[in-house]
């Protein structure tokens, strides 16, 4: 089973790229974030011409998470704790659940927390974090299946960027924040892109100012992370750099994984 994740920067203006990657990776699972669209908005229909359902949590003009899903898995899901996670009207968490596979699957878009100099802005990605962290300490407890995937806004490793030094002032690379997301980590998640590069192989984005592609000035701010029950099962984790080449790009590009398929 092949599960991607890719924050797209407006859905409905990426459909030409989204037909690129399905065609290249051919992924049964696709998080997108940043979908930038409330869910009457979303474009379903392109999604079920290429056999997937959708499931999403919108919002106008800004934010927004989705999962699209290969029609033959069956899902389940639970309102409650996506109710939860979205209290402040603000669109990024999604979760479903993998009924064959007994899998949580968890689609995030992280706050970015700029300027730090903004109190509510910095304190909103600081309590959101937590708030993450409280809710996966249970599936360690209780050895639950997890796969969290998304656009996290941290610099975990000084080496996800080339000049680390420049992004301390930010709210990517504040000590704060990387400290959050590694007590996450802590907690037993385990980051699927390190079993097979180390920090500094792999970038997942670039900003469209500055000539940043053009100078592969970027970072490694997209991420997958797994309970310890699944480390074992993932076979492959790659990259789609190139998609950032391509017209009308988004300041993202993909990320996938491959995880053998399991039944409960």
């Amino acid at each position: 089973m092949i599960l991607s994740s890719w924050n797209i920067n407006s859905v409905r203006i990426r459909e030409e790229s989204i037909l690129k990657l399905i065609g290249r990776i051919k992924p049964n699972i696709l998080f997108l974030q940043e979908i930038k669209c409330e869910e009457n908005h979303f474009p379903y229909l392109f999604f079920k011409n290429l056999d997937y359902d959708c499931f999403v949590i919108g919002q106008k003009a800004r934010n927004g998470v989705a999962i699209a899903v290969k029609k033959d898995i069956k899902i389940d899901i639970d309102e409650t704790i996506n109710k939860k996670m979205n209290t402040d009207l603000q669109a990024r968490f999604i979760m479903i659940h993998l009924v064959n596979q007994n899998i949580d699957l968890c689609n995030v878009y992280v706050p970015n927390g700029n300027p730090i100099t903004d109190e509510k802005k910095f304190s909103y990605k600081v309590k959101w974090l937590k708030n993450l962290k409280c809710l996966l300490e249970s599936y360690i407890f209780e050895e639950k299946k997890l796969i969290l995937g998304g656009d996290f806004n941290v610099l975990e490793n000084f080496k996800d960027v080339n000049n680390f030094d420049n992004w301390k002032e930010d709210a990517l690379g504040d000590s704060r924040i990387i400290n959050i997301f590694r007590e996450i980590i802590g907690l037993g998640m385990f980051n699927v892109i390190r079993k097979f590069f180390l920090p500094g192989e792999k970038f997942s984005f670039w900003d469209y100012q500055k000539a940043a592609w053009e100078r592969n000035d970027g970072l490694l701010i997209d991420h997958f992370l797994v309970t310890p029950n699944l480390i074992d099962k993932i076979n492959a984790f790659d990259i789609c750099s190139n998609f950032r080449g391509f017209p009308k790009p988004s300041d993202h590009v993909p990320i996938w994984m491959k995880i053998d398929q399991m039944s409960e």
